[in-house]
């Protein structure tokens, strides 16, 4: 079975394509593409409990599964490609130990991983990011800039990265198996994310046609971040685009 593994990123429809996954599961099961439950907590949930198992995160719960229910889940399954979907598994990057570990599993099976990734430029990124894990709780000191600042220095901060050329050097470093980036923006402008997803994953015409016109959930323009959009986008940009598109489309 080959198998495709979506690591996110953040902040890149993820929440859409998990959704829809889970609600098409029949759909795509119909034309050869299996998506499992084991590592999941609800039923439009992504692999997150996958993804916190490896990187021993408190949220962990054992009842949803984790890798070893989800080695046996593929086992029973006939098909020939199966979709995995979690922007936590991107986290992975500074855990090489467990992304080894993951991907060594699959393999021992038998299967075949394709990584599959989304790339966002790199201002709206940073913006959505910091207003997502804001409402999550964090509050950085100085706020947004505080925030930034650290993103402009070294290009990352813990596992984030702005820099997505490291990232990606890194990630293709420490897998055996091929990554794929997908531009964010460019899906979004054209055909749509979703038939941008099916496509990569090897989806028929009629089903990519079909979902043309889903919705992409979890949408905001956001406002916390508007008064240093002026200064620090540019920033951003000048910093960060130029490289990011090279590794992008290289």
């Amino acid at each position: 079975m080959h198998l495709f593994l979506h690591i996110g990123d953040h902040k890149t429809g993820s929440t859409s394509i998990q959704a829809f996954l889970r609600r098409r599961a029949a759909d795509l099961e119909a034309v050869g593409i299996y998506v499992p439950t084991a590592g999941t907590y609800s039923p439009e949930s992504g692999h997150h409990q996958l993804a916190f198992e490896l990187l021993e995160d408190k949220r962990w719960n054992p009842a949803h599964g984790g890798l070893e229910e989800l080695v046996q889940e593929l086992r029973r399954c006939p098909l020939p490609r199966a979709v995995i979907s979690c922007e936590d598994l991107s986290l992975l990057v500074v855990r090489p130990d467990r992304l080894r570990r993951l991907e060594a599993s699959l393999l021992a099976e038998g299967h075949t991983v394709s990584w599959l990734m989304f790339l966002r430029r790199v201002d709206d990124y940073l913006e959505s990011l910091y207003c997502e894990l804001r409402r999550s709780g964090l509050r950085a000191r100085l706020g947004y800039p505080g925030f930034a600042l650290p993103f402009l220095l070294w290009g990352r901060r813990y596992s984030k990265f702005c820099d997505q050329r490291a990232f990606v050097r890194r990630w293709r470093g420490l897998s055996n198996s091929p990554l794929q980036l997908l531009d964010y923006d460019r899906a979004v402008g054209a055909e749509g994310l979703l038939p941008r997803f099916l496509q990569a994953i090897g989806a028929p015409p009629s089903l990519v046609e079909a979902n043309h016109a889903a919705p992409v959930l979890n949408q905001r323009r956001e406002q916390i971040t508007r008064h240093f959009r002026s200064v620090l986008g540019p920033l951003l940009m000048a910093r960060f685009h130029r490289s990011n598109q090279r590794a992008l489309h290289s």
